[in-house]
């Protein structure tokens, strides 16, 4: 005979059923929820860049490709016609003032010295024999001078004496007359000899300036080729490194050839270029970052801007900061930014492969969460850009290429 089940096993018989069920249903929700989830596109955190929306400065810049040059390179040329006898220093060598470089035959050189020091000797020469021939000339016309006018006196004495003998008729009037008259006749020949001797001081001048002016012309040409003697030991007028040099002994160098260059690495200059579109924002004294490697860094200005464009690309130097010379090596490919504007205290974040355009979708982290939102960009700089709209201080954002997930409006972010 069957006996009732006693109220307390049937409610724990409930209990527990209805328990299996919530267990069962719970187990269907949670299988479905993480199929859900599973089936979710998803990125892992390793695969992407971060950076977060932070304030501060932000620079627009434009970017140009450039080359570490000296500031000051001195251009060694020959001073004369030579044959090259040795390469006293080679290419990429320190040199010191005075140091030697090259060394020329200057045998023609030393001949045409011994020449022009002939010649200087017989100009010397010809000029004080002139100088002692005027001066005699001079002397002689002075002594005819003083004897005119002691005959002058004379003359004057024996014609007032026959005026007054004329007076009281002692003498004849051809007398008086022959006397006065030969006292002017001195007197107009005095003044004569005078004259001669003022021309003859005057053409003496101008003759020995001529000869001095000789002598000297010949000087300055000895002096000259004793210069170039004195360059023919080819020799560096400055501290610095030798960049290039002659390399060929026996080699026949012209007057002017340049036959070595010498940098002076105590400060450099950029020589930059960049598209002609860019042109009109482009101005002398506008300042310049210019990135030497990953780490380095280095300020300068826009000096100048060659006038000139070539094949679409303009040309400008950049004046770099002298302290940072110890971190910069000649002929260095550099990037070059010129800062075209500033603004402090704004939001900004890394650029990275942001900034495509004025307004595009950026991928914001919340949680475990990536999803896009729409941004609308400032000014944009190599390192930073500024958003205007769509970002707040904080947000974390995916500044790696994400074109591959365009159009997802949601990404699981996995570890």
């Amino acid at each position: 005979m069957d006996r009732e089940i006693a109220p307390d096993i049937r409610r724990n018989r409930m209990a527990r059923r209805w328990i299996t069920i919530a267990v069962a249903i719970a187990a269907v929700i949670f299988s479905f929820a993480a199929t859900v989830q599973w089936l979710k596109p998803s990125i892992r955190r390793r695969d992407i860049q971060t950076a977060r929306v932070e304030r501060g400065t932000v620079e627009a810049t434009l970017q140009a490709s450039g080359n570490v040059v000296p500031a000051v390179e001195q251009i060694v040329s020959s001073p004369i016609d030579a044959r090259v006898l040795r390469i006293e220093r080679r290419a990429g060598d320190r040199v010191r003032v005075g140091d030697p470089l090259i060394t020329l035959d200057t045998a023609s050189t030393r001949l045409e010295f011994v020449k022009l020091n002939e010649t200087l000797t017989q100009k010397q020469n010809d000029a004080e024999q002139l100088r002692l021939r005027l001066e005699d000339a001079e002397a002689s016309m002075k002594a005819q001078i003083e004897q005119k006018k002691l005959d002058g006196e004379i003359l004057r004495f024996k014609a007032e004496q026959n005026a007054r003998l004329f007076k009281e008729g002692l003498v004849s009037s051809q007398e008086n007359l022959a006397a006065a008259t030969a006292a002017k006749k001195n007197d107009i020949e005095l003044t004569q000899l005078e004259e001669a001797l003022q021309r003859a001081r005057k053409t003496a001048a101008a003759q020995t300036a001529a000869a001095e002016t000789g002598v000297r012309m010949v000087r300055g040409d000895r002096q000259e080729a004793q210069r170039q003697l004195d360059l023919s030991m080819m020799r560096s007028d400055r501290d610095g490194v030798l960049t290039w040099v002659i390399d060929s002994p026996g080699a026949t160098i012209r007057k002017g050839d340049v036959a070595a260059r010498i940098a002076d690495l105590s400060s450099f200059r950029v020589d930059a270029s960049i598209s002609d579109l860019h042109a009109t924002q482009l101005a002398a004294g506008m300042p310049v970052h210019v990135r030497v490697d990953d780490v380095t860094m280095v300020d300068g200005t826009i000096s100048a801007i060659d006038p000139q464009v070539e094949n679409g690309v303009m040309k400008f130097h950049v004046a770099l900061d002298p302290r940072a010379a110890p971190r910069l090596r000649s002929n260095a490919r550099v990037d070059v930014f010129v800062v075209t504007d500033r603004r402090p205290g704004v939001l900004r974040v890394k650029r990275g492969a942001l900034g495509q355009g004025d307004r595009e979708e950026v991928y914001v982290i919340h949680n475990n969460s990536v999803t896009p939102v729409p941004v609308r960009w400032g000014i944009a700089g190599h390192d930073f850009i500024e958003p205007l709209e769509g970002l707040r201080e904080g947000d974390e954002v995916v500044i790696s290429n994400m074109n591959d997930y365009a159009g997802v409006k949601s990404l699981r972010l996995r570890r």
